[in-house]
């Protein structure tokens, strides 16, 4: 085990200092010899949440450039086991090439009724590739969808939650998000009580453009279109992405199909309850991978006149299918 060197300390006895914090009811600094030896006590800590996305990494490389004189800052991306190969590859090349010092956390559920996600520290190499992290979640909350969005919130805030409290800080302790300022719409209404804070529309402006204009300089990119980001199949995607997904890569959809068939009612108790599926309008990952033989034009990076969602409901998606942040 890692020990801190001017302590001798481990450093899971920081998860001792999140007690005491908690107990306090407030956030206090951890002790300066629980802390990495690169943290500077007269700077501020600010927590970074990476989706894995160009907006988040462009976050990454903003704060680091723009704020590291009032910040020490805390990289986190949560990984799902859901999402593309490429994307994994994406936030590996950022932490390198920014050196981010990233943390990858998983979520690690306790299947006794009133035990939260924790999280579980993972790397680039042992991260999970198969959708683990939520089969997990599914096991014990069930399928989610429109009627039970908790994806999001048990595979990427309480893992990261989890490990804000175990190195000692408060869960509300400030944590950056990638919205840029063309969407602010998608700010959170309880930001300010989450200890959320969204640089790019608050510390300078950025919109998409901004953002890719930047990447298309770098040495590297995403190298994905836009909607094949976050997890491949999300339900909160819109249908054209969906089915474009499935006429092209129909093997992205073994997942959800997978869990329709083995856990369609997995968070409920009593026989009144129907099976749960993932997608809009009660479909099955079966119903969009017929739905994807019908004509329809595949969805397409920068071909607004095809995708306005308010004219044509093969566009419409929720929240996630834009940009998974924890909001």
């Amino acid at each position: 085990m890692l020990k801190d060197k001017e302590s001798n300390l481990p450093f899971d006895m920081r998860q001792y200092w999140g007690g005491v914090a908690k107990k306090l009811g407030s956030y206090h600094e951890p002790p300066k010899s629980w802390l990495p030896k690169e943290h500077n006590m007269n700077k501020k800590t600010m927590f970074v949440s990476f989706s894995g996305g160009r907006t988040s990494g462009y976050l990454c490389h903003y704060l680091i450039e723009n704020k590291s004189d009032e910040y020490d800052f805390i990289f986190v991306f949560a990984n799902t086991g859901l999402e593309h190969e490429k994307t994994l590859e994406f936030v590996d090349k950022c932490d390198k090439h920014f050196g981010l010092n990233l943390v990858w956390v998983e979520a690690v559920v306790n299947p006794e009724k009133g035990k939260g996600v924790t999280h579980e520290i993972v790397n680039f190499e042992t991260a999970s590739r198969k959708g683990e992290p939520m089969e997990r979640v599914i096991e014990k909350y069930g399928i989610p969808n429109t009627d039970y969005p908790h994806c999001t919130r048990e595979t990427k805030m309480r893992p990261m939650f989890s490990y804000k409290r175990s190195i000692g800080f408060s869960t509300k302790h400030p944590m950056a998000i990638g919205i840029r300022a063309d969407e602010i719409d998608r700010m959170s209404p309880t930001a300010k009580d989450n200890g959320l804070v969204y640089p790019l529309c608050t510390m300078t402006q950025k919109t998409e453009a901004d953002v890719r204009h930047w990447w298309a300089k770098q040495p590297f990119d995403l190298g994905l279109p836009t909607y094949m980001g976050n997890c491949i199949t999300c339900w909160k995607k819109s249908d054209r992405k969906l089915k474009t997904i499935a006429r092209h890569n129909p093997e992205y959809f073994d997942f959800m199909d997978r869990m329709e068939r083995e856990h369609p009612r997995a968070g409920h108790t009593g026989e009144s309850y129907q099976d749960r599926v993932f997608f809009r309008k009660k479909r099955t990952a079966q119903d969009i991978l017929l739905a994807s033989k019908t004509p329809f034009v595949d969805f397409a990076d920068h071909m607004p006149p095809l995708q306005g969602g308010m004219f044509n409901d093969q566009d419409i998606e929720e929240d996630c299918g834009s940009g998974c942040e924890i909001m």
